[in-house]
């Protein structure tokens, strides 16, 4: 019975998109890389505020496996590596832009419920 479960729950295009940018980062990394497109690893670093450079290596190969993200690798000293959207990446595009409209939209709410948070 458990096997069937997980057969339905892998079918579902819900649960596999919840698979696929679960997590705290991936969607920080696709916003930067919609906003700016084309990025080496450093900058993306830099513009994805509080990751570690592990968290964002992971993830990225994580995006990268996925087809969400595409890499490529320039042989130079230091060796350069950028990152890119992909075509099924950049449709990803209204989905963040409706995350931001909401986040917008329940600023107050959400700014609420941090500060009583804290007070707690």
């Amino acid at each position: 019975m458990k096997n069937k479960k997980i057969e339905i729950i892998r079918d579902c295009p819900f649960r596999q998109t919840l698979d696929v940018l679960e997590g705290k980062w991936k969607f920080a990394i696709i916003h930067s890389l919609l906003a700016h497109g084309t990025m080496r690893f450093k900058v993306l670093e830099r513009d994805v505020a509080g990751i570690t450079p592990r968290m964002l290596i992971k993830e990225l190969k994580d995006l990268e496996s996925h087809g969400i993200v595409s890499r490529k690798a320039y042989a130079t000293v230091p060796p350069t590596v950028e990152y890119t959207l992909t075509e099924c990446g950049l449709s990803l595009e209204p989905v963040v832009q409706a995350i931001q409209e909401w986040g917008v939209r329940n600023r107050d709410i959400l700014n609420q419920a941090k500060v009583a948070e804290t007070v707690e």
